[in-house]
């Protein structure tokens, strides 16, 4: 069974690499735009790449309401258990 350890710790790796950015930089308050250099085509791609890893589909509008590190983990989260 996953747990949501083992799924924060997926979105770690896959986030690390998609967005080419150290694992230890995506803490919980690290802000999408500032910290992580995350523009809108970025987020698209890293939204697709989320969704395609998870087996999940973002909300319509999701990176208008998800502004840190912390709550697209949060997000994931809760749509992944929505999934199981």
């Amino acid at each position: 069974m996953t747990t949501p350890g083992d799924l924060s710790d997926r979105l770690r790796e896959l986030s690390a690499e998609q967005l080419s950015v150290a694992p230890a930089e995506l803490c919980p308050d690290a802000v999408l735009t500032d910290d992580l250099g995350i523009d809108s085509l970025a987020a698209i791609e890293w939204g697709m790449t989320i969704e395609d890893a998870f087996g999940i589909s973002l909300p319509e509008g999701a990176w208008e309401h998800v502004t840190t590190y912390g709550s697209v983990d949060e997000l994931v989260l809760r749509l992944a258990s929505a999934q199981a």
